[in-house]
Order: C-alpha cells, then sequence, then structure tokens
C-alpha cells in the first residue's frame, strides 16, 4: 500500500529537464508537444532554450504550442532568448514570424529596442506581425516608449498590410492626429484606409465619426464595412444613422447583410435589408448615446440560397470543403459523407443567381482550387465545378490554414464558407485557437465573412469557431454527415 502511494505521489511530481529533454526529441509529435510544454512549466534558462528551439519543429502541433508558451517568458535573461539566431534574428522567416506574434502576448515587456530593429525585417509578414504586437503591447500598456520607426512604416512600406498596422500601432500610441489621418485616407492602398478608420477611434469621437461617415463612400467593400462598423461602435444617434444610410446606398449584397447586422445589434430589431423601417426607427432617437437594445425579436426566417443549411449572403463566395479524414467514412446507407456534401454542393450552386461569383477549394494536405479566381455562377460554370467537384478523391490530412490563404488571394472574394469536422490536422498551422487570433489580424483591414458549416464537430472545436466566425461578422451551424 505504501508502495503504490509512493509510486502515485512519484508520477505526479513534476518532471525533470533531463526527461523532457529526452521526450523533446522523440519521434511521436503529441510526446514533442507535450515536452515543450513542461519545458516551459520548468521555467528556466535550459527549458526555454528547448521551447524556442522547437519554434522549428517540422509539425505544426508542435511548433504552434511553442509559439503560445512564448507568452510565458519573463526576466531579462529569458527575454533576450527572443532576439537570438533562433527567435528573431533566424534565418527561417516562419520561426521569425511565430516570435513576432508571442511579444505581443509577453506577460513582461520585451526590449525595445530589440523589437524597433526588428521592424526592418525583409519579410513583409513579419514586419506586419511585429506592427500588431507593438499595438497589443501598448494597448497593456507594456509599451508606452515613442516609436518614429511606426510612423516611418505607415507612409513609406512597400506593404499595403504593413503600411496599415503601422498606422493603427502608432495611432494606439498616440502618435498620430487628425490631420495626419486626413492626408492618409486618400491612400491608394485600401488596406491603409480601412486602418485610417480604425486609428481614428484612439483620436477622438469627432475624428472618428468623420472618418468613417467619409469611408463609408469608399470605393472598396473592405474599408465600408470598416467604417460600418466603426459608426456602430459609437452607439450613439448620428452613427446610427449614418448606419442606415450605409445599408440605403451599399449596392454589394455583402455589406448590406453586415450592415443589418450591425443596427439589429445595437437595437434589438430584427428588421431586414428594407432600408425604411431602419430610417423610421433612426429618426425617432434622441440625440446621443443609443438606448439599452430592445430584448432580441425572433428574427424573421431568410429566404435565400443555402449551403447545408446555411444562408449566403454574398454575391462574391469561395467554398472551401475540408476532404481529409472522416469525409470518407461510409454511413449506414453505404454512401460516404463525402457523397452527402456532393449533393449539398450541387443544391447551392444550381441555386446561386448569375450575378453571383464563386469558386470551390476542396482541401486536404494541398487545397486544390477549382478556379484561381470568382467565377459567374452561369449553368455552364456550375456544371463544370460539380462535375470537377464530385470526382476529387483526395485524402489526407487537412490544412485550413493554407486553404484559407489561397482563397484570400483572390481580392474579389467577400465571404468564405467552410465545410469541415472542424479539426485542422495538417499545413504549418495547427492550433486553431491560435489560428483565430491570427486570422482576425489579417481580416481586419479586409472584413471578409467567414461561415462555417461544422459536421460532427466536438463542442470546444464549435465554441472556437464560432468566435473565429465572429469576429468576421460570420456565422456557424452544425450539421451531421454520420
Amino acid at each position: 500500500m505504501i508502495a503504490s502511494l509512493a509510486l502515485c505521489a512519484a508520477l505526479l511530481l513534476p518532471q525533470g529537464f533531463d526527461e523532457l529533454a529526452q521526450k523533446f526529441v522523440d519521434k511521436d509529435a503529441r510526446v514533442r508537444r507535450d515536452a515543450v510544454i513542461g519545458l516551459a512549466k520548468l521555467d528556466t534558462q535550459q527549458g526555454w532554450e528547448k521551447v524556442v528551439a522547437a519554434l522549428r519543429d517540422p509539425k505544426p502541433e508542435v511548433a504552434d504550442e511553442a509559439q503560445l508558451q512564448l507568452a510565458g517568458l519573463a526576466g531579462a535573461a529569458e527575454l533576450a532568448l527572443l532576439y537570438g539566431k533562433d527567435a528573431l534574428a533566424s534565418k527561417d522567416e516562419f520561426v521569425r514570424l511565430r516570435v513576432a506574434e508571442a511579444l505581443g502576448r509577453l506577460s513582461e515587456a520585451p526590449d525595445v529596442a530589440s523589437v524597433t530593429k526588428a521592424l526592418a525585417d525583409k519579410d513583409a509578414s513579419v514586419r506586419r506581425t511585429l506592427c500588431w504586437s507593438i499595438e497589443r503591447l501598448g494597448l497593456a500598456g507594456k509599451w508606452s516608449a515613442a516609436t518614429p520607426a511606426l510612423g516611418e512604416l505607415a507612409r513609406k512600406d512597400k506593404d499595403g498590410g504593413v503600411r496599415a498596422a503601422a498606422l493603427v500601432a502608432s495611432a494606439t500610441l498616440r502618435a498620430e492626429s487628425a490631420a495626419s489621418l486626413a492626408v492618409l485616407a486618400a491612400d491608394a492602398n485600401a488596406e491603409v484606409r480601412a486602418a485610417v478608420v480604425i486609428a481614428a477611434r484612439s483620436i477622438d469621437a469627432d475624428t472618428a465619426h468623420a472618418r468613417a461617415s467619409a469611408a463609408a463612400k469608399d470605393s472598396a467593400l473592405g474599408v465600408r464595412i470598416v467604417a460600418a462598423e466603426s459608426l456602430a461602435a459609437a452607439r450613439d444617434a448620428r452613427g446610427v444613422r449614418a448606419l442606415v444610410d450605409v445599408l440605403e446606398s451599399e449596392k454589394e449584397l455583402r455589406g448590406r447583410w453586415h450592415a443589418v447586422e450591425l443596427l439589429r445589434q445595437v437595437s434589438g430589431l430584427q428588421h431586414r435589408l428594407d432600408p425604411r423601417p431602419w430610417k423610421a426607427w433612426a429618426a425617432a432617437l434622441a440625440d446621443g448615446p443609443l438606448p439599452e437594445p430592445r430584448k432580441p425579436e425572433r428574427a424573421e426566417e431568410e429566404r435565400s440560397v443555402s449551403f447545408a443549411g446555411l444562408p449566403i449572403r454574398s454575391e462574391r463566395v469561395c467554398f472551401l470543403i475540408d476532404l481529409s479524414g472522416s469525409i470518407w467514412q461510409k454511413r449506414a446507407d453505404g454512401r460516404t459523407r463525402k457523397e452527402l456534401v456532393d449533393e449539398e454542393l450541387r443544391k447551392a450552386l444550381e441555386a446561386l443567381p448569375e450575378s453571383t461569383r464563386f469558386n470551390v477549394i476542396p482541401y486536404t494536405a494541398i487545397p486544390a482550387p477549382w478556379q484561381k479566381t470568382l467565377v459567374p455562377a452561369e449553368r455552364k460554370n456550375v456544371a463544370k465545378a460539380l462535375e470537377w467537384f464530385v470526382a476529387r478523391k483526395d485524402t489526407g490530412t487537412g490544412d485550413l490554414w493554407g486553404a484559407l490563404q489561397v482563397a484570400l488571394a483572390d481580392p474579389d472574394v467577400d465571404t468564405l464558407v467552410v465545410l469541415s469536422d472542424g479539426a485542422p490536422s495538417g499545413g504549418r498551422r495547427w492550433n486553431l485557437g491560435l489560428m483565430k487570433q491570427l486570422f482576425a489580424e489579417q481580416n481586419r483591414f479586409r472584413r471578409v465573412e467567414l461561415d462555417a458549416v461544422l459536421a460532427d464537430a466536438s463542442g470546444r472545436l464549435v465554441r472556437e469557431w464560432d468566435e473565429m466566425c465572429a469576429q468576421s461578422g460570420g456565422r456557424t451551424i452544425e450539421i451531421e454527415l454520420r
């Protein structure tokens, strides 16, 4: 009995460095991931060196875990690991990208000089992510230093996304003015123009309203959506009156539905695309802050094209369909789940108005787009797409992150509809919680809607997808394919 108790106690004791270091080189990625977690808990210089080294592990579940664990770094000696040859100075740009993101979640302030120096990184995605991390550190009170390099990037970087992220970070640190934003509002890049609207919220309410009202007439849908969100965020009468004007003038179906959802959130009402009842409600409001939203009414059933029960609220939509794992399992009736998906896709595509443009991207370890860009939903295109998709026999792991990147490469896409069991299983990204944050940043200046049809997904995964989609103004539904 005593021996049994002693054994149990030993099993509960923290693992030592040597034992964890042995697991760190195990062939099983799950064992290596557990070793990373254990090494971070040790909170020693030796342990953190191993965690940093794990950023280059070939398996995404290990490298993602290392990236997440870096948030626990504290102390000058340990933090210095982030600026060395295995981290921000690595030759591997993806390692640098991982560190650049992790900096924004540190519990202690990083070294300002080292991070500022890294803003000159040759890779645009690293520069953009560093700007985002400085913004997050600033919001958390861990970065108060003046950072002129951000202003330089906001005005001179060759990449529009970097300029946008640098501008928002600079505004967060109170280094921008209403006058400087007025100049940048004329930038040729849509992401920068969207960033101007977001940055204006850091100045004052009048500047935020002025910039959002002007951007509501922008030529780019993403900028107009960011403007609509800013008008709604003010939660005042002038903002919602301007938002109703956005609904009335918007030409894109995605933009109109987004304006309606924003109006529903601030009012509790459930009117639809017709702007007249919204105008009547807004006109009756007293000037100033909005009253508390009414208790939400029962929404009128949407009558529109749907995919597996999810209404399609866009005329520029891309379908991403996970062909990994369980989709090839047979049901009790002898058919595979893939055959059911074939039917659902057929019903959706054949119901699309010809004014809609669409694409289909099935994905396993490699995303396989049907076309490089959206095409009109004419009968011949729909028939070709369906014939092509039904014939797909792809198997393997599911690279969700890679599929998202392929879809977003088409600048005309405004809505992504994903069908999946919810669990990414391949590619360079594995952790859905981390992916959720990364997608939100990548998408915040463009505002593509992400919708998800989740087949037989666990409750934990459904919650992650709910948050990931909601950040973009999107929705999730659950279905059974068993």
